[in-house]
């Protein structure tokens, strides 16, 4: 399929510069070439984007596709069936999609859900994101989130483990470093170290020799330090970051995905559980003082919203980018940790507006670097180089361009 997008503004490359006359030639899922608009070639069909702001689709790092976001989403996956978890990890898909969001990282689903939805998507038998997902997390027998767990104990559970989840077809791999807020009613502390640092090491190098990146569940300061010391790729959450902590992901270019916005939800929403509450109220100001000090340091600094945990939506990506900007009120470098810096994290060509580069992308009626709440202005998405769905007058025209 080659189609052109004309009479738009490029956020465009590595800066989101905003670049006017040019249009963009899409062919084989890829920006094939960025034309002058007097270019345009005559055979090819054109878009005409009216004008509005082209810019890459957004990228959330972590998600878990088949919770329902609700106030107690394991209680919710108690009850249901594995059929119905299904059905909600695929409903959960279009959700994104209708909100711009076209690449999603799921590290944790029961049952290797999201590893089945992945695979889903890439055989073309449902729509959805482009998905990387790790299925069941590595964790320590009795460790954080047991009901996605596979737990693994000593050096050669945690490379059988390993193991076992890239022969399933993940293509990321998650581990639990240490307790967290969510997930145990006893037994667990999110200052707690859980997988060693030995077993890391051998999670990570494992995961690298396959070309897999490794992703830290880390909250508390000693699980972050084994999982920077392991050679992990991203720490997720992050709560006590220190300078020390942080001088040494600068050094082994370790990234970070923060998750600010869940943790406000869970610390501040009636209803959720209280032994949840009370160790989000905590630590909720915590996590903030180290996302102000510390994200103009050099290290890579991704959007991931925690999508489907207590009180946080699959849309919840723009609630994150809303939370960060609060904190860091710069549209264009937030916007970033949902595009460009998202798509280095990922080590994938996406997440900019450049040739060579996956054709995920987004048309929007305004500019979102002069107001982030823009970002909700969608009259287009084009996903894996198709147009899958237009809007006009607010109405949703299902595409299959």
């Amino acid at each position: 399929m080659e189609f052109v997008i004309s009479n738009v503004k490029l956020l465009f490359g590595e800066e989101l510069e905003c670049k006017k006359g040019l249009a963009l030639l899409i062919k084989d899922e890829l920006i094939k070439d960025i034309i002058p608009e007097s270019q345009l070639p005559a055979t090819v069909k054109v878009i005409d984007g009216n004008g509005g702001f082209l810019a890459p689709g957004l990228i959330d790092l972590h998600i878990h596709m088949m919770w329902d976001g609700s106030l107690n989403p394991v209680q919710t996956s108690e009850t249901e069936g594995y059929e119905q978890m299904l059905i909600r990890a695929v409903a959960n898909c279009q959700t994104y999609l209708h909100h711009g969001i076209t690449t999603v990282r799921d590290i944790g689903s029961i049952d290797d859900i999201a590893l089945h939805v992945a695979k889903g998507i890439k055989r073309g038998l449902i729509s959805g994101p482009d998905v990387i997902a790790s299925g069941k997390t590595l964790t320590m027998t009795g460790g954080h989130d047991p009901f996605w767990a596979r737990f693994v104990d000593g050096k050669e559970e945690a490379l059988k483990g390993v193991r076992e989840q890239i022969f399933k077809g993940a293509e990321v791999i998650k581990v639990s470093s240490t307790g967290g807020v969510y997930g145990r009613i006893e037994g667990e502390q999110v200052g707690n170290a859980e997988l060693s640092l030995e077993e890391q090491e051998v999670i990570c190098n494992e995961a690298h020799r396959f070309g897999l990146k490794v992703a830290s569940h880390a909250i508390g300061r000693d699980g972050i330090h084994n999982s920077i010391l392991a050679g992990v790729d991203t720490i997720e959450h992050g709560h006590f970051l220190d300078d020390e902590l942080v001088a040494l992901m600068e050094e082994r270019n370790t990234a970070w995905i923060p998750t600010l916005f869940v943790y406000k939800q869970i610390a501040t929403q009636e209803g959720i559980p209280s032994y949840a509450r009370d160790k989000a109220e905590e630590i909720v100001s915590i996590h903030r003082n180290a996302f102000e000090s510390y994200f103009n340091r050099n290290i890579l600094i991704g959007a991931g919203s925690d999508a489907g945990s207590p009180c946080t939506s699959h849309r919840a990506l723009l609630d994150e980018l809303y939370t960060m900007y609060e904190m860091i009120p710069d549209a264009k470098e937030v916007l970033k940790t949902a595009t460009v810096n998202a798509g280095k994290i990922l080590g994938h060509d996406v997440g900019q507006i450049k040739e060579g580069y996956r054709a995920n992308l987004i048309l929007l009626k305004e500019n979102p670097l002069e107001c982030l709440s823009n970002l909700e202005s969608i009259k287009m998405v084009v996903i894996r180089g198709k147009v899958l769905m237009k809007y006009t007058n607010n109405n949703l025209e299902m595409k299959a361009e």
